[in-house]
């Protein structure tokens, strides 16, 4: 659990809302990234099944 501070109150949070602030972070800069988009999960598996 984390504590932080805004306008004079202190704001305790779990760690559940953390990781979904953080997902939200990362969608956010993958989202400005699409130029190099990572495969997805589909077609990693695809191309793996493929090469062997």
């Amino acid at each position: 659990m984390k504590q932080y501070l805004e306008n004079d109150h202190l704001t305790l949070v779990g760690k559940a809302w953390e990781i979904r602030h953080q997902l939200k972070l990362l969608s956010k800069s993958g989202a400005k990234s699409n130029a190099a988009q990572s495969p997805t999960l589909r077609e990693w598996l695809q191309t793996s099944v493929r090469a062997r």
